[in-house]
């Protein structure tokens, strides 16, 4: 089984993206969001919405 833990997004949509396609590439089972998604950066509604998104693929 393949993990990937991810955390500290912090409203960074165009580096999570990026972190999302290897994983896509990789083959991952399973994704674990460890904190700080979305409290301040760039775009955190759509850094929350992306990790939101994961939870309807799986």
């Amino acid at each position: 089984m393949r993990l990937a833990f991810i955390s500290n997004i912090h409203g960074n949509a165009i580096a999570l993206n990026a972190v999302l396609n290897d994983i896509r590439q990789k083959n991952v089972d399973k994704v674990y969001v460890l904190g700080d998604l979305c409290f301040r950066g760039p775009e955190p509604k759509r850094s929350l919405d992306m990790v939101r998104g994961l939870i309807l693929k799986l």
